[in-house]
């Protein structure tokens, strides 16, 4: 478990003072994967990296697995970092040295014996995939292989907590899936507690279990990534959660509709009822569908329908409450004219 407290990092430019965590106090329970989302100077990446000291907090307590990170120094603070894997978004590998050389070089720095280097070596290749280019050099590496060689370093010595600053953020989508994919296999396998810095709400939809949105250095919303999808409490949170449920209908359109405009959400199993079918048969209303799609969260369904109702307004009412009393959340966006 990892237990942020109060946790301020301060920095002192020229010009002014610079917040750039503020008072943040966040836990993430042992072996789940967790999201912490914001715009680039949101101070998401610099709560990372006092995650491991990389940044000294100004003030607050970082504890992983009951350890007070603060209060440790010298040999006893390597040692708690060696527990902590950090994986970067420009993958920093060694480029005169080979893959195999890349991961051993981890190894070596941790003292670990010379006769297990090679065994785990060939294991952690073999984990991400690249049992064929442990002799092969950076430059000639896709950027999807480069950051699997980077995972493999930062799994070396058998971390407890795995950071991932940006992981993605420089890899095209289909080398972005395979990456979020081996990491949430080698989370479930191995067990490790993941924590995903990222500005993209694809990425936290695709593997995460708890997510935090930061602004100005604050947590600003938290929680389930499946609550947070369907019912956000902040402007910012919904505005990232646009980027990947758009509601996005052409002017055109909206001119032309004459009924009331509502935006219809199912959670869990009730999305895939036929509840809307059913409120159209039961009712005398037409239903002219504008947006619809359900997405997959955690691996269950949130239903989101955009659609114009036009019928007598008493018909439309009683249809409104009706599928509300079936557990969809409906909002009449507006009225037509």
């Amino acid at each position: 478990m990892i237990q942020i407290k109060g946790v301020s990092k301060i920095y002192n430019t020229k010009e002014r003072v610079v917040k750039g965590v503020d008072n943040v106090t966040l836990t993430i329970n042992r072996g789940e994967v967790f999201g912490i989302v914001g715009y680039s100077g949101a101070g998401k990446s610099s709560l990372i990296r006092c995650l491991n000291l990389l940044e000294k907090p100004t003030s607050g307590t970082i504890l992983i697995d009951d350890v007070n990170l603060m209060e440790l120094r010298g040999e006893s603070l390597r040692r708690a970092r060696l527990k902590i894997g950090m994986i970067f978004q420009h993958f920093y590998l060694i480029s005169q040295k080979t893959v195999y050389e890349n991961i051993a070089f981890a190894l070596r720095a941790a003292k670990t014996p010379a006769n297990k280097i090679s065994e785990r070596v060939e294991e952690l290749l073999e984990m991400v995939g690249l049992s064929d280019k442990k002799d092969v050099y950076p430059a000639q590496l896709s950027g999807g292989q480069k950051q699997r060689v980077g995972i493999a370093r930062a799994l070396a010595n058998d971390p407890s907590v795995l950071l991932c600053d940006e992981a993605t953020s420089a890899l095209d989508p289909n080398t972005t899936l395979s990456i979020l994919r081996l990491l949430k296999k080698i989370n479930r396998e191995l067990k490790i507690t993941i924590v995903l810095i990222t500005h993209e709400m694809n990425v936290v939809k695709e593997i995460c279990d708890r997510m935090a949105i930061m602004q100005d250095g604050k947590v600003v919303e938290e929680g389930s990534v499946y609550n947070i999808f369907s019912d956000p409490q902040t402007e910012l949170t919904k505005e990232f959660i646009s980027s990947v449920v758009s509601f996005d209908v052409p002017p055109a359109i909206l001119e032309k509709c004459t009924g009331r405009l509502v935006k219809i959400m199912f959670k869990g199993n009730i999305a895939g009822e036929g509840i809307i079918s059913d409120t159209v048969q039961k009712f005398d209303v037409q239903g002219n569908f504008l947006h619809g799609s359900i997405e997959y969260i955690q691996e269950n369904p949130l239903g989101i329908f955009l659609m114009e109702l036009k019928g007598d307004e008493h018909e439309v009412d009683q249809a409104l409450a009706y599928m509300s009393s079936r557990a969809a959340q409906v909002e009449v966006i507006e009225h037509g004219n």
